[in-house]
């Protein structure tokens, strides 16, 4: 018989448990590794994917829907149990284009650039923008779109009518699996020729 997951508070953080928990990522990989910021300096993976929940964010800072998720996205914070990463994921995304568009809309997390994709095809990520919600061990508590506003390439809303990372997030502090934990993303293709579409 077919167990599922077994949940568990902690510190206001859902804890995941058993083989119902979804996918993993293999965390170990990437916290091995080190990485070059938006600003030139470089950041060790265990400071990038370290021992909390991560959020990993694909962006791009010519991608529309990047942009029209920004603001959203400038409003998630970092606290002492969810770090927050936004991820770069080309050989052509330059640093310079990625620090004015933190700056411009006030990110507080770490812009990574990931020009071979290594971080990327360890999410097996293909779209911008796209959230990954990983717990302490890898576990995807929730993978996709930001909201329902991209209806599909080349056609949005005006409002979202649901927030799927806000709803993903607020479920995952209130120690509760987040209610859909797969919500397909709309956006732009990630240009990492090793990374394949689900």
């Amino acid at each position: 018989m077919r167990r599922g997951p077994i949940l568990a508070a902690c510190t206001g953080w859902l804890v995941l448990a058993g083989c119902g928990a979804g996918p993993r990522v293999d965390l170990e990989v990437l916290r091995a590794g080190r990485f070059t910021l938006a600003d030139g300096t470089q950041a060790d993976g265990r400071e990038l994917f370290g021992g909390g929940h991560t959020l990993v964010l694909t962006l791009d800072p010519e991608c529309p829907l990047c942009l029209m998720h920004a603001p959203e996205l400038a409003g998630i914070v970092p606290d002492t149990g969810l770090r927050i990463v936004g991820l770069y994921a080309s050989p052509y995304i330059v640093a310079d284009s990625v620090r004015a568009f933190a700056l411009r809309h006030g990110f507080v997390f770490p812009q990574v650039l990931d020009p071979d994709c290594t971080v990327a095809a360890a999410l097996h990520a293909v779209m911008t923008p796209e959230a990954f919600l990983l717990d302490a061990g890898g576990t995807v508590l929730y993978r996709g779109a930001i909201d329902d506003r991209a209806v599909r390439a080349g056609r949005k809303k005006p409002q979202a009518a649901r927030h799927h990372l806000r709803d993903a997030l607020e479920a995952v502090r209130r120690g509760q699996a987040p209610p859909q934990p797969q919500v397909r993303a709309v956006g732009c293709f990630l240009e990492c020729t090793e990374v394949e579409v689900p």
